[in-house]
């Protein structure tokens, strides 16, 4: 048992998975490596990020399936796309020696030959949807305004850029998504990277496309034969992560193994987590627990047991409950991260540390825990 009661204390910043956790995903995925470079992980190789900038551990990367609607993200080919190509306008293109923020070179330059240098997507992608655009930009020459377009130029935002590699997103809700960018002032130029294009709010870890769409698979993160950690029906569980994409989303969920019972530490929407308990057929238990912040560490705990519920937010007001029904689960054996068995509302973000107490902490204590 550790010092401070706990009996589990997963550090995901260290960059090594704990040799209890089982970790999968079908298929490759990209994070960003200590060296502050795009890089990509093989089948099954857990993601551990870190800040492009400061190069500060983020934790383990979890994240539910998503595609990238564009073609050619990188080469932003005016031909042979399944669903889309791009399209120039008043532009010229460089495509060589151009280091991109994969640490190769595959950037491509783009200068404005005349005003109002374009370069848009050729296909819409669909009816209106909330899906977010996301790039990599950075300014190579002069100073006039770069602006990125929704909606096949009908509309046009500057976006100040720097000389660095900067991931930007953007959300898009528009009818018929033609995205692109434009270079406003004649001879100016500058880089660009890694365009995607996925449903819901928030930018997902680069998917890198060429002549259709791509999608990234799953992580799946879970830990079998926890009786030697976890006590049935009592305890507390931390969960301290960095959610970025605004959906409904499992951070812990204690289970048997099949879909229920289970008792989950759930978010309904971007801002609220809940303690939902089911053991049976529309047997819930669901208290408000205060609001969270996307993008931004955020610090959750619960405890538990029979008739007795706490749940608080980033040191916030702790919300409780007394209800008796349903009974708690007694045959708990899986603890998934990030996920429920199903894969259902699976969190999308950064994992950095997971506790587990066998014991009901007071509610002043879990207050303290989550108290950035």
């Amino acid at each position: 048992m550790l010092g401070d009661t706990a009996t589990l204390n997963l550090d995901f910043t260290t960059g090594t998975l704990d040799s209890r956790l089982t970790f999968t995903r079908s298929g490759t995925g990209t994070y960003i490596n200590s060296s502050g470079y795009v890089t990509t992980a093989s089948t099954n190789v857990e993601r551990f990020d870190y800040d492009p900038a400061t190069l500060a551990p983020r934790g383990l990367l979890i994240e539910p399936s998503a595609t990238n609607l564009l073609n050619f993200s990188e080469t932003f080919a005016t031909t042979g796309g399944t669903n889309n190509n791009w399209a120039d306008t008043n532009l010229t293109r460089t495509s060589t020696n151009n280091t991109s923020p994969r640490n190769d070179a595959t950037a491509l330059r783009i200068t404005a030959s005349a005003g109002n240098g374009t370069l848009i997507s050729s296909a819409a992608i669909g009816t209106s949807a909330s899906r977010t655009l996301s790039v990599w930009l950075r300014r190579v020459t002069g100073t006039g305004n770069i602006q990125y377009t929704l909606d096949n130029g009908s509309s046009y935002t500057t976006q100040a850029i720097t000389s660095s590699w900067v991931r930007y997103s953007f959300a898009a809700t528009t009818a018929a998504q033609r995205v692109g960018f434009r270079v406003v002032t004649s001879g100016d130029a500058i880089e660009i990277w890694g365009a995607q294009l996925e449903a819901g709010s928030g930018a997902s870890s680069y998917i890198a496309t060429v002549a259709s769409q791509v999608t990234r698979n799953p992580d799946v993160c879970y830990a079998d034969n926890i009786s030697s950690w976890y006590t049935q029906g009592i305890g507390t569980m931390l969960f301290v992560g960095r959610p970025i994409q605004s959906v409904a989303r499992n951070y812990l969920n204690f289970s048997t193994g099949a879909s229920q019972p289970r008792l989950l530490m759930y978010g309904t929407n971007a801002t609220e987590v809940i303690l939902y308990l089911q053991n049976g057929t529309g047997s819930s238990l669901i208290f408000p627990s205060g609001s969270l912040t996307l993008g931004s560490v955020n610090r959750i705990a619960a405890s538990f047991k029979q008739a007795q519920y706490s749940c608080v937010i980033n040191g916030g007001t702790v919300g409780t409950s007394t209800t008796a029904s349903p009974a708690m689960p007694s045959a708990i054996t899986r603890l998934n991260i990030g996920m429920r068995n199903d894969q259902v509302n699976q969190f999308g973000g950064h994992v950095m540390q997971v506790k587990y107490y066998p014991i009901v902490l007071p509610d002043a204590q879990i207050k303290t825990l989550t108290t950035p």
